[in-house]
């Protein structure tokens, strides 16, 4: 959000803002960009206190009040002069089955259908009594007004100020979330490289100097498989690195590089080429910097975007090459402005983003039993890089574009992969990895 406009209450969109609406214009029906954030409860919950802390985190940001208006000339605006929507539920006559199946049909079916861009907030909050001590919390919104990172900040916020509501209190600011793990920030370098002072590279400690291993090679699996009915065509798949989320975290400490490079180089090499000239990849990232604290608490839009660069097919070292990616991301998230996101890449890698919280509430008599976010990017298919010393990754796809079965092949190539980047020789290059891959 930038330059105010005539009309009180109203600001442009920012150049990453406008990239996602136009791609929610494109695709209508689809829910791309209409994320959700599950919280489990049980126990002794008190509804109108929550949903008069609701009330007070919207007065309190203003992207969980605000709204688009999408004008017919084409332009949009952004107004935050909105009223937040906040609905109960009595679902204690259903059984267990039935209900989960009808809130599973209930977000699919309400994220299908959208938000409305006529200024309404782009903000929905459903609270559900499943038992007498069970409760879920269902959040939709628009990633237009509110991104992960903000959404961490936004739980943390709702349940701080819920106790102090309880207590009679005034509010106060909840712990923000802690910025995730180095995915993107520039570890000090263990030692100097001996690429950098001598020009050649070394070895990540405890990974000996050896011929590049050759990856592991999957059977083909056949693409025609049509993709099922479903109301909106998303799907995810979960991915854990396993022992290579270690070994890379050495290298990254060694050379003073980030994870999130390493994973974004393995997702190029498997994504080598765009369709039609359109860029292959492009990462969204935080614009939350590691070295500054004070935009860690800030609840809005705050992303931006780059266009990855294509994998070099000349015979280049590795760590240059890894450097170059580590650069470019941390460049990216610094920026003091936020960049439009290209809109025509086939795939993204979102890294940087805030783990949701799970408060311990044992002293009100509740505690937290699920967190689950689930975003939906326009992409056909977008790796998630989730915060955790494991590394954890998701890669949500399309369906009507990209079978489950390719989905699942795709990431465990991208599980050997990163294990081969781990352990690859000094002397390796970037068209041995690609030849491997």
């Amino acid at each position: 959000m930038s330059t105010k406009t005539e009309e009180p209450g109203t600001e442009h969109l920012s150049p990453f803002q406008a990239g996602l609406l136009a791609q929610v214009r494109r695709r209508p029906g689809t829910g791309v960009y209409v994320d959700h954030v599950l919280i489990g409860l049980t126990g002794t919950l008190h509804p109108y206190v929550l949903a008069e802390a609701w009330r007070e985190l919207a007065y309190r940001h203003a992207a969980l009040r605000a709204g688009i208006r999408d004008h017919a000339d084409g332009s949009a605006a952004y107004r935050s002069d909105g009223r937040p929507t906040w609905r109960a539920v009595d679902w204690r006559a259903t059984r267990e089955s039935v209900r989960e199946a009808r809130l599973r049909e209930r977000l699919d079916r309400e994220r299908a259908h959208g938000l409305p861009l006529d200024g309404t907030p782009l903000s929905r909050t459903l609270l559900m009594r499943c038992g007498e001590q069970d409760w879920t919390l269902a959040w939709r919104f628009s990633r237009l007004v509110v991104d992960q990172w903000s959404a961490a900040v936004v739980v943390a916020e709702l349940f701080e100020t819920y106790r102090a509501l309880l207590a009679g209190r005034c509010p106060k600011p909840a712990t923000v979330p802690r910025y995730p793990d180095g995915l993107t920030a520039r570890p000090v370098p263990a030692r100097t490289p001996r690429s950098r002072a001598a020009g050649g590279p070394v070895p990540a400690p405890g990974l000996p100097a050896q011929a590049l291993p050759p990856a592991r090679r999957l059977p083909p699996v056949p693409d025609d498989g049509r993709p099922p009915h479903h109301a909106t065509p998303f799907d995810a798949v979960d991915l854990d690195l396993g022992a290579s989320a270690a070994a890379l975290r050495r290298m990254c400490r060694t050379h003073g590089m980030v994870p999130a490079a390493v994973l974004h180089a393995a997702w190029l090499m498997l994504r080598p080429s765009g369709a039609g000239g359109r860029p292959a990849c492009e990462a969204v990232l935080p614009r939350r910097p590691a070295g500054q604290p004070g935009t860690w608490d800030a609840v809005g839009s705050r992303e931006t975007a780059v266009t990855l660069p294509a994998v070099p097919d000349v015979p280049r070292p590795l760590l240059p090459w890894l450097d170059e990616l580590s650069g470019r991301l941390t460049d990216a998230v610094g920026s003091a402005h936020g960049v439009p996101g290209s809109g025509t890449a086939d795939s993204a890698v979102f890294a940087g983003e805030a783990e949701l919280p799970r408060p311990d509430l044992l002293d009100l008599g509740l505690k937290v039993t699920a967190a689950h976010y689930d975003a939906r990017p326009h992409h056909a298919l977008a790796l998630h890089l989730r915060p955790g010393q494991d590394l954890p990754v998701r890669l949500t796809y399309d369906r009507t574009r990209t079978p489950r079965s390719t989905a699942e092949r795709l990431t465990a190539r991208l599980r050997d992969l990163v294990g081969v980047l781990a352990g690859a020789s000094p002397r390796t290059t970037v068209a041995e990895l690609g030849a491997g891959a």
